[in-house]
């Protein structure tokens, strides 16, 4: 055997492929001899060494050989390099020299995955094919040094991997090591790589570096992934611009990498692998560690690998049968894989801890991996819903300043149109297989490994107590109903609290499957260890589902909870009512967004009769505040307020949030000593404080000014709501602060108002409006089809119905004016918060007219 042996200090034995010999290490030995004792020998058969004419070498032997040669050259403490089949021979070797190991090093290789091998190395092993590629010509030569190079080689060098195989009989050994690889178990050196396989986790436990250039077309990314498996604590370094010639296309990158992890002291060594443990960790524990959602993932899916974490649906056409639907299951265990893929790929294009990441993905487990992904390498990701309308998305899109940006083809389409709200960004990514706009796709993610990353540790306050960039855990905006839509920063801390409540008393239960009508709350069913099934919903357009898709996926999958706005869950409900269907899986439906009647939970109880509908009450900045079931709202007295308005009931506050009621202002509140507390059936201004508050919105002074209140370190948040609390603490919900009528003589507000006329069995919603410059209170009404006004009689016949029920009440005698609209203008997300401010300016172009007539 012909060796290299260069240089004095600590050992590196380094072991080549096929068809490469010991010049591949060329670059290591030059810079490694002055500091390191570099040994680079030639295989039997390989490079300089000698040929073995009419003996057949098969990895036994070779392996044999290794450990031969170690011991005639006396190493008693080295560390190996490996690359290609020097990666299972000389691992073969180090589990019989474990005491004499220090550090193992891996380069694009193969230990147990021959399955994993593209289909030209399954065709170089075939007998008649192979050794006319590999013997008798030097083809498979050529092509190790076209292919297997991402950068082109200098006639040199290439001549230099040609020099040692001219002749047919020099080339026998290139040969021998094709045909011994074993594709299945009739193969001689099956049993060798078996007991390789078994001997794997012992080396596992020395200090173990991947290198891998991702460019290789035979030693692939999803081989890496195979590779790295065997290593749980391993160190990766991926390297997306190389090819299975890794040392020649990135010496610079390779050798470094090399030397400093060699350097490193053994003992101190740091672990490598996401700390799980084998029993559940509260999400308490979390925090402070590791982003909190993250965490509790990756936490779920190494104790319960199998679960399903996402179910797709999809319409296929069968030409027997018809349409059918059929279901596209991910697991936590695949799921957490294509998120370490995915955090490996973003932190190669520059992603870094604080970052901001413009979300802009269609539901499923593509969202959920890249989300999950972000927030995995301490970066924020923002959501914002696509649906909001391209002038409120564009304010909202510059209040966040992305850093990067990840999006649906479609999405990608208002990148071009409006350059200059992207103007901060590193790189942009399209959430598909290809990236029409430039950029880089999901194939490019999943080029990288799918093994456990080293966790990004979270940072604490500044020392003054504010936020840091990367103290952010997401950012989600508002929907904008009652203004333009604001970032509210979810911290840590808050999240963690969210997934406890969601979890301990909104009841969800981890292996249980949910259906996901609110895309973003599919972040904390992944993180509670539920299902998530996502129902085939037009972006921005929710109330566009199909009701009947919907019970069927109900039926098929057994789910058991959704959340979802009342609008959804009275389509969903009407629809089971007509067609006899029961929803009998169903145990839990939480609907919110919009005061919820009564009717939309009594008819969700009806079709579902094993299911409590529930309502939690909060907001984006806050979610939830109070909790209250079907059953418990119908155990209320229902208390009226003094003045004698009657507020939608929501229930009693969650353990850890307090509630208060304070006189309503529109300016900004330093200190809580500043507000006047209300006593009890007072209707004023709700505030609320809790681990589960948001502490600010992103890049909003003057709404943080006006919305947060300090106290004694701690903070109220205004919820922008009015209401009042009876005697034994119920919180009764009366609209929004911006929605109510002020006259000279009193205030209107708008659901004491309005459920008044809602309650006519002609009408399906009204809203209550300020006209003449918001100074005279009005009525909007939207008829129930079937009762739509057409002729001029029908309209006065609706009017004065409205102004009979108006004058019956002290209420709402004073309202006079009436209109009727056919559509009210609603928010994207729910469907149900209506755009009041449209309708004030609509109601009062409709008072012209009404004069001009």
């Amino acid at each position: 055997m012909h060796y290299f042996d260069e240089g004095s200090g600590p050992v590196l034995l380094c072991l080549h492929g096929n068809p490469t010999w010991s010049f591949f290490f060329r670059n290591v030995i030059r810079e490694l001899k002055s500091s390191y004792r570099v040994i680079a020998p030639d295989m039997l058969g390989c490079g300089l060494s000698d040929r073995t004419p009419g003996k057949k070498l098969r990895s036994i032997d070779r392996i044999n050989q290794i450990c031969e040669f170690v011991e005639v050259l006396g190493l008693k403490n080295f560390s190996v390099l490996m690359h290609d089949w020097g990666g299972p021979l000389g691992t073969g070797m180090i589990v019989r020299n474990l005491d004499k190991v220090q550090k193992v090093i891996y380069l694009n290789t193969t230990l147990t995955e021959t399955e994993s091998l593209p289909g030209f190395i399954r065709l170089a092993a075939t007998r008649l094919v192979g050794k006319f590629l590999t013997r008798h010509t030097n083809s498979f030569l050529k092509m190790m040094i076209t292919w297997g190079a991402a950068k082109h080689l200098t006639p040199d060098v290439a001549n230099m991997y040609l020099f040692p195989y001219t002749t047919r009989p020099r080339r026998d050994a290139i040969w021998d090591f094709v045909a011994d690889i074993p594709f299945d178990s009739s193969h001689p050196t099956y049993s060798v790589m078996m007991d390789l396989a078994s001997a794997l986790p012992k080396v596992a436990a020395k200090p173990v570096k991947i290198i891998w250039g991702l460019k290789d077309p035979c030693f692939h990314r999803r081989m890496l992934s195979k590779v790295a498996a065997h290593f749980p604590k391993a160190e990766l370094l991926e390297i997306p611009d190389a090819s299975h010639l890794v040392l020649d296309d990135a010496p610079q990158i390779v050798i470094p990498a090399v030397k400093e992890f060699l350097d490193r002291d053994m003992l101190s060594t740091p672990s490598q692998s996401v700390p799980l443990e084998q029993g559940q960790r509260t999400i308490e524990q979390e925090v402070g560690s590791v982003h909190a959602m993250y965490s509790a993932v990756i936490s779920f899916a190494e104790r319960s690998p199998i679960t399903p974490a996402v179910i797709s649906p999809r319409w296929i056409r069968d030409p027997i049968n018809g349409s059918g639907l059929h279901y596209s299951n991910t697991s936590f265990g695949e799921l957490a894989k294509t998120v370490n893929q995915y955090q490996r790929g973003l932190s190669e294009l520059g992603l870094a801890p604080g970052d901001r990441v413009l979300m802009l993905v269609s539901p499923g487990a593509e969202f959920l991996s890249l989300a999950l992904a972000v927030m995995g390498r301490g970066a924020t990701p923002v959501f914002v819903d696509p649906g909001i309308g391209l002038e409120r998305l564009s304010r909202c899109i510059q209040d966040a300043d992305p850093h990067a940006f990840i999006g649906s083809p479609k999405a990608h389409l208002l990148r071009l149109l409006k350059r200059a709200l992207f103007h901060r960004i590193k790189f942009h990514v399209t959430a598909s297989e290809w990236a029409f706009s430039g950029g880089y796709s999901l194939g490019y993610l999943k080029r990288f490994a799918n093994a456990p990353l080293p966790p990004v540790p979270l940072p604490k306050l500044k020392a003054d107590g504010t936020l840091r960039a990367q103290d952010v855990a997401l950012i989600a905006f508002t929907s904008g109903a009652t203004g333009t839509p604001k970032g509210v920063v979810y911290t840590n801390e808050m999240l963690a609290e969210q997934l406890r409540v969601i979890r301990d008393v909104l009841g969800q239960e981890e292996g249980t499957a949910d259906l996901a009508l609110l895309p973003i709350f599919s972040l904390f069913n992944v993180a509670l260890g539920v299902t998530s099934v996502f129902p085939i919903l037009p972006v921005g357009k929710p109330l566009a589902l199909d009701p009947a898709h919907v019970v069927k996926l109900i039926s098929d999958l057994g789910i058991q909870s959704s959340f979802g706005s009342p609008t959804l869950w009275t389509k969903i409900a009407e629809y089971a009512l007509r067609t006899g269907e029961s929803l009998t899986t169903l145990k839990r439906v939480f609907t919110a967004g919009a005061a919820v009647p009564q009717a939309t939970l009594d008819l969700i109880k009806k079709v579902a009769p094993n299911c409590e509908p529930a309502t939690p009450y909060g907001a984006t900045e806050a979610l939830p505040v109070t909790f209250v079931s079907n059953a418990q709202l119908k155990a209320l007295l229902h208390s009226p307020a003094v003045t004698g308005e009657q507020g939608t009931p929501v229930g009693f506050p969650i353990s850890g949030v307090e509630v208060c009621i304070i006189r309503s202002s529109n300016e900004a509140l330093r200190d809580i000593s500043e507000a006047e507390k209300l006593p009890v059936g007072h209707i004023g201004e709700v505030i609320v404080s809790g681990k589960g508050v948001s502490p600010e919105y992103l890049h909003r002074p003057d709404a943080n000014r006006l919305g947060k209140i300090r106290d004694l370190g701690g903070f109220w948040h205004r919820m922008g709501d009015l209401g009042y609390v009876d005697e034994k603490g119920a919180l009764y919900y009366c609209g929004r602060k911006s929605h109510s009528v002020y006259t000279e003589h009193r205030a209107y507000h708008s659901v004491p108002i309005e459920s008044i006329f809602d309650a006519l069995p002609t009408v399906k919603r009204t809203a209550l409006v300020g006209i003449k410059g918001g100074k005279e209170p009005a009525l909007v009404v939207e008829p129930l089809p079937e009762f739509w006004p057409e002729q001029q009689d029908d309209i006065e016949k609706f009017t004065k119905s409205l102004k009979d029920l108006a004058a019956s009440s002290d209420l709402t005698k004073n309202i006079q004016q009436f209109f009727f609209h056919k559509s009210f203008p609603v928010d994207a997300r729910h469907n149900a918060k209506i755009f009041r401010d449209q309708l004030s300016e609509w109601a009062d172009k409709m008072l012209i007219q009404r004069r001009a007539a």
